[in-house]
């Protein structure tokens, strides 16, 4: 039988919005890595920025450089492209659980966490994936999740742990709990979220690892398509200008 089109189409679109954002991320670290300071000042807009549509705010260029580059650039973009990865993961999910809510293969639900517990749900036992990787789907669920919960610290909680990431996890007995070894201090000092590029990476892979299996796990389980999607099988090169614009032409 044939694959689900807009199942698959959620998941490649999924799928290529992560590998894009990967491609981004390293591109503005290099960047940001070998890129002289004061040069960066003179291509910034001088003096002050368009805040809002009638205020202006003053700034000093050379300020601001010297804050980012004392602050880390691996602090603020991977904070950054946590986000956004988790944000791309969560609107597939909903928008696969949508689809199948209307074909009536499954009950509506809404929320990143419940998305998740459905999500989990349905790769449970799943066969759809190499031994090695269904061997290690617990502990990348967990991924998910601890991925989630640090998202809410960094968009609710000015970036800090707080009780709710270390209480909040998904915990029916399968998922690997997942927790960042520093959320472990004391949390009266409400402990600042510090992730790197490598940890963002993490993230990343465990994201595509799992979109996939749950891909071919919906395939195979609504739609009785049992060959998986891989990305040899389906002669899919990496074209990056359709991944970074969601276009199949170079020009815009």
């Amino acid at each position: 039988m044939r694959r689900d089109t807009e199942i698959e189409g959620v998941f490649t679109t999924a799928d290529d919005a992560i590998q894009g954002l990967w491609a981004l991320h390293m591109y503005l670290k290099a960047a940001a890595d070998i890129a002289d300071g004061r040069e960066i000042a003179r291509n910034l807009p001088q003096q002050f920025f368009q805040l809002t549509h009638h205020w202006k705010r003053f700034y000093d260029t050379e300020e601001l450089v010297a804050a980012i580059r004392e602050t880390g650039i691996d602090f603020l973009l991977c904070r950054a492209s946590l986000v956004s990865l988790v944000a791309i993961s969560e609107a597939a999910l909903d928008r696969m659980n949508a689809h199948l809510k209307a074909l009536r293969h499954c009950r509506r639900v809404k929320g990143n966490k419940s998305l998740l517990k459905w999500a989990f749900g349905q790769v449970k036992g799943s066969q759809s994936g190499s031994p090695q990787m269904l061997n290690r789907l617990p502990e990348t669920c967990g991924d998910l999740d601890n991925a989630r919960r640090l998202r809410n610290c960094i968009a609710h909680n000015n970036g800090k742990y707080n009780n709710q990431y270390l209480e909040g996890a998904i915990d029916d007995g399968w998922v690997i709990i997942q927790k960042e070894s520093a959320a472990t201090c004391d949390m009266g000092k409400r402990s600042v979220i510090q992730l790197t590029t490598a940890r963002y990476e993490k993230f990343s892979r465990s994201h595509i690892e799992f979109l996939h299996i749950l891909h071919n796990t919906i395939q195979g389980k609504f739609f009785g398509h049992r060959n998986g999607y891989t990305y040899a099988d389906e002669g899919k090169n990496i074209e990056w200008h359709r991944v970074l614009v969601g276009r199949e032409d170079v020009g815009l």
